[in-house]
């Protein structure tokens, strides 16, 4: 069973037209949004391989039943959709609330993934990376965090951190930017360029909610990039665990300060993790999370949605789903009797 596969923005075709024409791994600043990560880059990314997506900021008149994947932020715009509740609706769930009006949902980690409604893939990995220089060798010499300045521990954003690392010779990359949404300034990130970094350190704020919802992201750009990761405990990172040489688990800043002592120490140690996460990237590399997608929106999800029950579903209206669906997820977190 063939669907067509479209993907939704809510904006006007003359910026979906400008969208459409971005280069991910030149132009990767127009994808630092969660709704462009996942939306943009995977329709432009599927595009490329060529596969047949589109994408669109509205349902053309009569369109056919197909795939509608969109944000969960962007829930309450396919809901106001011309003919939504013809076409099977894949929520990408994101760092948000479960999207009760997406018959399907991908995750971006595997906690709640169920295989057969919520479906896990990885987040793609950072576009246009440009990997540690080997001829740094074995020798720490810069630690770098990559990311938006609430997402890391404020112990590492105080100049004790950056002045313990001088003291021991030590360079500290604080490669951050403050998210304000679509007004988020990236001009200044350089979140693609590796080339200097020794280790990549990221420790969320210890209150951080988001330690189930967030992805293993960091992991996998350290894999590909060729610098080893020091990572907080974090269920994303735990997931993707396979070896001990995956990363190193730090809770505060005391465990990274043994953990840099212990790779600026050890050049075997460094090199082995370097190797290990090259073998690693390997499962979660662009081509590899396009198989990923690939397999979801043209093998799955058409099986699936041919099914009897979530045919008779999309009989149903869009409200009355989002309210089934709210009540089946009360009704999972009530508690016994």
């Amino acid at each position: 069973m063939r669907l067509p596969v479209r993907f939704f923005l809510p904006l006007e075709e003359t910026q979906l037209a400008r969208l459409a024409r971005v280069d991910p791994d030149r132009e990767w600043r127009e994808l630092v949004t969660g709704e462009r990560a996942w939306i943009l880059q995977t329709y432009l990314r599927l595009r490329a391989a060529g596969r047949p997506v589109e994408l669109i900021g509205r349902l053309p008149a009569g369109a056919e039943p197909g795939l509608l994947l969109f944000h969960a932020k962007h829930e309450r715009a396919v809901r106001g959709l011309p003919g939504a509740g013809r076409q099977v609706l894949v929520g990408v769930r994101a760092d948000n609330r479960q999207p009760l009006a997406a018959e399907f949902e991908v995750l971006q980690n595997g906690c709640f993934a169920d295989g057969r409604r919520r479906f896990f893939l990885p987040h793609w990995p950072q576009p246009g990376l440009v990997a540690r220089d080997p001829a740094r060798g074995a020798r720490v010499r810069t630690v770098a965090f990559k990311g938006f300045r609430a997402n890391l521990h404020p112990d590492f954003l105080a100049p004790e951190w950056a002045a313990w690392l001088a003291g021991r010779g030590l360079d500290w990359r604080l490669d951050a930017i403050d998210f304000a949404g679509e007004a988020t300034d990236v001009a200044a990130a350089r979140w693609a360029d590796f080339a200097e970094v020794d280790l990549l350190l990221a420790v969320r704020p210890p209150e951080r909610k988001t330690a189930r919802s967030k992805p293993a992201t960091k992991l996998v750009n350290a894999w590909l990039a060729g610098a080893p990761a020091l990572l907080g405990p974090e269920r994303a990172f735990r997931e993707l665990r396979r070896d001990p040489l995956d990363y190193l688990e730090v809770a505060d800043i005391a465990a990274a300060r043994a953990a840099i002592a212990r790779l600026a120490a050890d050049p075997a140690e460094f090199r082995a993790r370097i190797e290990h996460g090259r073998r690693r990237a390997a499962e979660f590399d662009p081509p590899a999370v396009i198989r990923a997608w690939e397999e979801l929106l043209f093998v799955r999800l058409p099986e699936l949605a041919a099914s009897a029950a979530n045919r008779r579903s999309r009989r149903l209206p869009l409200g009355l789903r989002r309210a089934a669906r709210w009540l089946a997820r009360t009704a999972a977190l009530r508690p016994p009797r």
